[in-house]
């Protein structure tokens, strides 16, 4: 599932094929897109209306469109508790504040919204913590936002790079990978809330994700146009794959090894192989 904010879309891609199969439409300027295999749940950030819409599978039925803060972008979904945070990166022309929302699911129902101190990116939930991680771009840090008290930040992670973007979570439970504009790969360290930078990324870089069963992690860069493999155990810098300009999004095929980059220049999906 590919969200494709021109088409206000998210087209739909079978990976065996890798062929195009349909779109889910009238979703206004939507901005991301997060499955949850184990709910059997799809749920989109339309920043062209600030809502977010929650779909069950494989229907593709539409169940809830709720209201959010401005311009919603990255989510996250614990599944145990069916608990959905949708990050807003706010709008300066209106006044309106980043913020992060959460729901309840199974009822699709708002329950709490806070206001953060900069423009937030890309979240994630980690189970072990039992919380949300949401990045935010100036002040450079994570907020750390308990599931079982959504009404406010536990702590704020300080991020020793600039205008941190993408973000993902190691296997041992213990570990953040957060990739900065500035060009920066930070690693936090969960239990001790310190991070450090670990490597060095070849542009300003957008989406993050990790292929869990060969440890690596992929970063996209759109300018140069390149995804960064990178090892994981011990941290490394693998290689860099040439994609196109603006090539920013991707995501892994962990059964295939496969990663799928999206290019918009050419409206295609690059798939390359790992492994």
């Amino acid at each position: 599932y590919v969200a494709h904010p021109p088409n206000d879309s998210v087209d739909v891609v079978d990976l065996a094929s890798r062929k195009y199969v349909r779109s889910l439409t009238g979703l206004k300027g939507v901005a991301g897109v997060w499955v949850s295999e184990e709910r059997n749940l799809l749920f989109t950030s339309n920043r062209g209306e600030d809502t977010t819409s929650i779909f069950r599978l494989p229907e593709e039925k539409e169940l809830f469109r709720l209201p959010t803060g401005a311009r919603p972008n990255g989510m996250a979904f614990d599944p145990g508790r069916q608990l959905l945070a949708v990050a807003g990166v706010g709008n300066p022309t209106t006044g309106a504040p980043p913020t992060v929302t959460t729901y309840d699911v199974a009822r699709g129902k708002q329950l709490h919204q806070i206001v953060l101190p900069g423009r937030t990116r890309w979240a994630v939930f980690h189970p072990s913590t039992e919380a949300f991680y949401v990045n935010i771009a100036d002040p450079p840090n994570i907020a750390e936002i308990p599931v079982g008290s959504t009404h406010s930040v536990r702590r704020f992670l300080e991020i020793p790079g600039v205008g941190p973007h993408g973000l993902e979570q190691a296997p041992d439970e213990r570990t953040l990978y957060c990739a900065c504009d500035g060009g920066q790969l930070v690693t936090v360290d969960l239990p001790s809330g310190r991070s450090q930078v670990t490597g060095t990324l070849a542009g300003p870089p957008d989406v993050l994700w990790m292929n869990v069963r060969m440890g690596h992690l992929y970063a996209a860069v759109g300018e140069p146009g390149v995804v960064q493999v990178f090892r994981t155990r011990p941290l490394a810098d693998l290689d860099a794959f040439p994609t196109g300009a603006d090539a920013h999004t991707l995501t892994v095929d962990p059964k295939r090894n496969e990663v799928h980059v999206f290019l918009p220049a050419r409206h295609e999906d690059l798939v390359l192989g790992d492994g």
